[in-house]
This record gives structure tokens, C-alpha cells and sequence, in this order.
């Protein structure tokens, strides 16, 4: 149920293929009813002779002639059974639109697929349908007991070459309540024609929110006991422009969302939550003595907590897998214990139940992560989260919340992802509704570079060096360092060093804060450089200030922005360096003193030569807030200010 894939690679690359033109696991119809596919190309919308081409779009792989779907809900609440059929047509312009051939249809258990055809028609009319027998029904989490009934229907379309067109169509029946009710209109090629249709009881009120756009259904109302239909239809879809550094695709995409049925409020979303996972969070014998193992001795209800937090993040495995309800309702917290893995709703199930045999009081919570965007708390619908976590109410000032998923996390922290987001605590009384999670400003998030440097004649240094990070700076780096060999960790310093000072060859080093997970995560290391400075004639050029300087400048470059700047978490980076030069040097023509403030963050550069040596105390911070495509230009200024500064010259010579 969140962002991260624990799909194998090979069926990983295919399912993002899929979703460019998907929200959700989405079904088909025919082009028209009875049509013969094999024979017959009769699109009410399109003259196959006339179809747009490369000279239309020439800065695209593909175009999306027609993307439609229909939904119908059978019955109300109670009975929850539904159908979605799904038809696309998408012409390929070149071998960058040649991903679309692979196709992959996510279900469940708890669903069926059918009525599915493909085919593929070349350049010159010729029709090649996908023959059934290679269509692929493979589990999508084949290492994962808990998850096999997560499947897919993967297959490859046939024949396909440059200005071939793709077509096919299926259906999904869904034998539960379906929560797929979200529909793109934009993708990341054009789209000539994308539509929906929603089929359901004249009774249940449709509440529905349309994105970057103002698409207005065509409603046909029906009487008490008939069924309703809408229809939302845009036509010229413009492309979704990627850029570096843009919000998630839910918050720059023209869509449609609409409230599953009988879902009204947030205390409708809170209660059905409930329903389906109160149950799983009882718990059996071996929850029973592992609670009690874990509080045993422990001093205080925070410490109870604290044991119960790293046990479950540092024994449970994570998969994260989501589709349909499986994508919300757990695993019974006794069989999470006993198996030791679990997707993230799981992992907070297990958390509620540990707490609760230990006499403590954890909540579940529905969270949207950075990578999905902000939730409309206008629209109560739990199709606005992705993610579950846990929070404690009456530990510490504010509450504890938790994520054990990620495993770089220390207790009292939550993951740069979850922080300041509206989220939906399924508690009692205050504790249920939406609430809004903990923060850590960019002065929480900082790293600490510190370098004493020996410099000789020849520009040559040995460094002893010690790099500090705390937030979410640590925790990044902690998981990239947890998961690889000691072989592995060496490695990565090598090349980090190599990029802060070229040609730096490692001699030793030794990092604290991996395990037990703690901050800051240190890493003290010596290395030598031939060519810490550049040597000339009579004197030495160094340039301190690119040490940990930021990378910014250099990603920010194109003259035009359409996306707001999204920073994933704001930072501090701090750098101190004590260069000793050679015997009888001095620095000549030393700038002092530098400093940028801004609106988007703040850097200072501060030299001093003292008894023999030249002192550096620098530092840069990104403050983290949006940007505006409006003040990309102002951005891009600041940047250049910072590389300028980072950039200057500070020359030694003999005295």
C-alpha cells in the first residue's frame, strides 16, 4: 500500500509501462458491439485512413487515440459488486512508444478478468491479434505467501513496429466493494479522446472532484430503484511535462476522483476502516508473550514503546504491495508476528496490538505520502492515502507517530515522506478524524562535514574527516548503508569522496548510528588526495567551498518552468575545514567573509587564518518550501549567487 514496488524487477518495468495510461487497475469494451477484430476496424470516433502522425507530434513516442472506461456498481453498499471495462486505441510513432505494446492488468483475488482481446495493426491495415495463449496470469508477489492472490495478466502486443496502432479491451468483475473510482483524462503522451462513465444507483449521491481541469458531467438521472449514469468526456489532451523536481503526479495531472459509494465524510472513511481492520489487531499467544518480552523492565510507557517501535521495524520485513481492498485491510496481527513480514498496514496493525497487550493505546492512520501529494481533505475518500502508519496519543507532549516500514527511522521520527501531510487517524472521540503529522524544519534535516587537512608543495593532502547527519539526511543514507556488504559501504565512500575532492584514495574509516539506528549517523574516515590544490608556479589554488556544495545550480538550468519546485525535505549542510599548508605559506588575497539570504534559503562563507592555519566555516540551507514556476526565475538567480560564492579562489604562497 505504498509508493515503493516489492514487484520483481522483471514484472516491475512492465507494471510502470502500464500505469503511463492508468491511475488504478483499469477494464475495457469492444469498439463497437459484435465487431469482429480480426477482420474489422469500425471506430465511431476515428477514420482509420486519417490518423494524426509523427509530423503532428513530433516530441512524442506515442498518441493516445482514445482511452475510455466504464464503470457500474450493482447494488449499494452492502452488496458492493461492480464491473469495469476498459478500451484504449494508442498509435506508435517511434521506438520510444514502443513500451506500450507491453501491457500489464493488475487484480486480486477477489476479482476476475475477461472479455480481453488485443490486437495490433500495421502501418498498412494488416491486423495481427494477441493470441490467448500468450497471455501470462502470474502472480505479482510470487516470494510473499500473505500476498499471492495479488495477480496480473501480462502480455505483449503482436507485430508492432513505427506508426503501428495498439488496441484492446477488458473487463474486470469485482466481487467486493470496489474502491476504484479515479480516472486520468491526461497522460504522459497526447490524448485525443479520454472518457468515463460511471453506471450506479439513482439513489447513491455522486460526489466527485475533477483536477486541473473542469470536465462536467453529462448526467442521465433515473428514478428510485433504476440506475444513473454519468459521463465525463475531454478531447486534445496536452501531455503531462516531466520536469526535475515537480510535484507528484496527482497534483499536475488533469483527473477525475470520485468518493467510493457511501462514503460521504471522513467519519464514514474512519468508520469502514475500522471495521476491517479492528479485527485483525487481536492478538494470539505469540503477540500475547511478545508483548509482554517487550515491556518487561521497561522503565516508563515511552520506553514500552520505544521496544515495541524497533522491534517491529527492525524484524518485520517489508514487501509493500496495494490492490483494490487488499490495498487497506491487514493481516491478522498473530500471523504478522509469527511470519515476520508484512506490507505497511500490516506493520501498523501489528503495532496496535503489540501496544494494546502492553497497556498502550496505538491508533492506525491513513497517510498520503509526499510521492502520492497532498490529500483533498475535501473529498472523504480513503482513495486519497497510500500508506498506513500508527500514532500514540498519550506518549510524549505531542503523541508518537510511527512508521516501522522504514527501516533508517529512529523512534519519535517519522520518514521525510509522511511529515506535515493531512492524514486520517482511525481512533475515538478527538483521536478519530483528520489530523495533520509531525515536521522537522531544515535545521533538523543537516549534515556536518569537517576536515583537518595536512597540504603539501605539490597540492597534495591527507584528510582526517568526519561527516554527521541527523533527520532525514541520516536516515536516507542509513538505509542505502544497512542494506550492502561492509565491502559494499567502502565502495560508496570511495566515490563520495571522490566527487568532494578529486583523486582521493580512502585509508580507513568507521560509521556509527547504523545499528542501533541513531542520530546522528557518523562516519569518520582519513584519506589522501594528490590534488587537493592545483599547484603553480610560486603558489597554491584552492577552491574549499565546493566541499558539500550543493547540486542544484547545475539541475536547475532550463530557462522555462511549468511545474512548481517540490523539495522532498528541507536541509542544512554545515562545513568546517583546518587546511595546516606547507611550512612557511600564507594565505594571500583571502575574502573574509560572504553571505546570501533569500526567500528560498540561506548560505555563508566565513575564512580566518590563524597560528598557521586557514580556517573554513561555511554552510547552505534550502528552506524546503514550494516554488512557484513564477519565481523559478529569482530561484535560478539564488542558485547562481551560491555557486558563484562556492566557487571562489583562495590562493597560498610562500611568505
Amino acid at each position: 500500500m505504498k509508493v515503493r514496488n516489492g514487484a520483481p524487477d522483471f514484472l516491475a518495468d512492465l507494471l510502470l509501462q502500464a500505469m503511463f495510461f492508468m491511475t488504478v487497475p483499469l477494464f475495457a469494451w469492444s469498439c463497437l458491439p459484435g465487431a469482429d477484430w480480426s477482420r474489422e476496424i469500425a471506430w465511431p470516433d476515428f477514420d482509420p485512413a486519417h490518423l494524426p502522425g509523427q509530423e503532428q507530434y513530433p516530441d512524442d513516442g506515442a498518441v493516445c487515440l482514445l482511452d475510455e472506461a466504464r464503470m457500474e456498481i450493482v447494488g449499494g453498499p452492502e452488496l458492493g459488486f461492480s464491473t469495469f471495462e476498459h478500451h484504449r486505441i494508442v498509435k506508435v510513432l517511434n521506438s520510444r512508444g514502443l513500451k506500450y505494446a507491453n501491457v500489464v492488468i493488475p487484480y486480486s483475488g477477489q476479482s476476475s478478468v475477461d472479455h480481453l482481446q488485443a490486437r495490433s495493426i500495421s502501418p498498412g491495415g494488416t491486423i495481427v491479434l494477441l493470441d490467448p495463449k500468450n497471455i501470462f496470469d502470474v502472480s505479482l508477489y510470487p516470494n510473499f505467501v500473505f500476498f499471492s492472490d495479488q495477480r496480473g495478466k501480462i502480455f505483449t502486443m503482436p507485430a508492432v513496429e513505427d506508426g503501428s496502432v495498439i488496441e484492446y479491451e477488458y473487463r474486470v468483475n469485482i466481487q467486493s466493494r470496489t474502491l476504484w473510482h479515479s480516472w486520468d483524462f491526461q497522460q504522459e503522451v497526447p490524448a485525443l479522446i479520454s472518457r468515463f462513465t460511471l453506471v450506479g444507483p439513482s439513489e447513491w449521491d455522486v460526489i466527485f472532484r475533477c483536477y486541473g481541469t473542469d470536465v462536467r458531467p453529462t448526467v442521465v438521472k433515473a428514478p428510485p430503484g433504476f440506475k444513473s449514469t454519468y459521463h465525463w468526456e475531454k478531447r486534445d489532451i496536452r501531455p503531462r511535462r516531466t520536469e526535475i523536481g515537480m510535484p507528484p503526479h496527482a497534483e499536475v495531472t488533469e483527473r477525475l476522483a470520485i468518493a467510493p459509494v457511501g462514503f460521504r465524510t471522513w467519519k464514514d472513511v474512519s468508520e469502514w476502516y475500522r471495521q476491517i481492520s479492528e479485527p485483525k489487531v487481536k492478538a494470539g499467544p505469540a503477540v500475547r508473550e511478545l508483548a509482554r518480552t517487550l515491556s518487561t523492565h521497561a522503565s516508563d510507557d515511552e520506553e514500552k514503546l520505544r521496544r515495541i517501535y524497533e522491534w517491529v521495524r527492525d524484524r518485520v520485513r517489508y514487501p509493500a504491495v496495494e490492490i483494490g481492498v487488499g490495498g487497506f485491510q491487514p493481516h491478522p496481527a498473530e500471523e504478522i508476528c509469527r511470519s515476520r513480514y508484512g506490507d505497511c498496514k500490516d506493520m501498523a496493525t501489528l503495532l496496535c496490538s503489540l501496544a494494546s497487550e502492553s497497556g498502550l493505546t496505538v491508533y492506525p492512520v491513513l497517510v498520503s505520502t509526499w510521492h502520492n501529494g497532498v490529500p483533498d481533505t475535501s473529498l472523504a475518500s480513503p482513495l486519497q492515502f497510500n500508506h498506513a502508519i500508527a500514532y500514540c496519543p498519550d506518549v510524549g507532549p505531542a503523541g508518537v507517530w510511527m512508521d516501522a516500514t522504514d527501516k533508517g527511522v529512529p523512534f519519535g521520527q517519522l520518514p521525510w515522506y509522511d511529515q506535515a501531510t493531512p492524514v486520517l487517524a482511525v481512533g475515538k472521540g478527538e483521536a478519530d478524524g483528520i489530523a495533520m503529522t509531525s515536521h522537522i524544519p531544515a535545521g533538523g534535516n543537516r549534515q556536518r562535514v569537517h576536515w583537518d587537512v595536512s597540504l603539501g608543495e605539490d597540492g597534495g593532502a591527507t584528510v582526517l574527516g568526519s561527516s554527521q547527519m541527523w533527520g532525514a539526511a541520516a536516515s536516507e543514507l542509513r538505509n542505502e548503508l544497512t542494506s550492502v556488504a561492509p565491502s559494499e559501504q567502502r565502495r560508496w565512500l570511495e566515490t563520495y569522496l571522490a566527487r568532494e575532492c578529486s583523486g582521493a584514495r580512502l585509508d580507513s574509516f568507521h560509521i556509527t548510528g547504523l545499528s542501533p539506528v541513531s542520530d546522528p549517523l557518523s562516519i569518520e574516515y582519513t584519506f589522501s588526495s594528490p590534488s587537493f590544490a592545483t599547484a603553480e608556479s610560486g603558489f597554491l589554488l584552492l577552491r574549499p567551498g565546493l566541499v558539500s556544495s550543493s547540486a542544484l545550480p547545475d539541475e536547475f538550468r532550463t530557462q522555462e518552468r511549468v511545474h512548481p519546485i517540490r523539495f522532498r525535505f528541507g536541509l542544512l549542510t554545515q562545513v568546517g575545514m583546518c587546511i595546516a599548508p606547507p611550512q612557511g605559506w600564507e594565505a594571500s588575497r583571502l575574502s573574509l567573509s560572504d553571505s546570501l539570504i533569500s526567500r528560498f534559503g540561506a548560505a555563508r562563507q566565513h575564512y580566518s587564518f590563524k597560528e598557521g592555519r586557514l580556517n573554513l566555516e561555511a554552510s547552505h540551507e534550502f528552506r524546503g518550501n514550494d516554488i512557484p514556476s513564477n519565481e523559478y526565475p529569482a530561484f535560478q538567480a539564488f542558485l547562481d549567487s551560491l555557486r558563484l560564492m562556492n566557487l571562489k579562489d583562495v590562493i597560498l604562497v610562500r611568505k
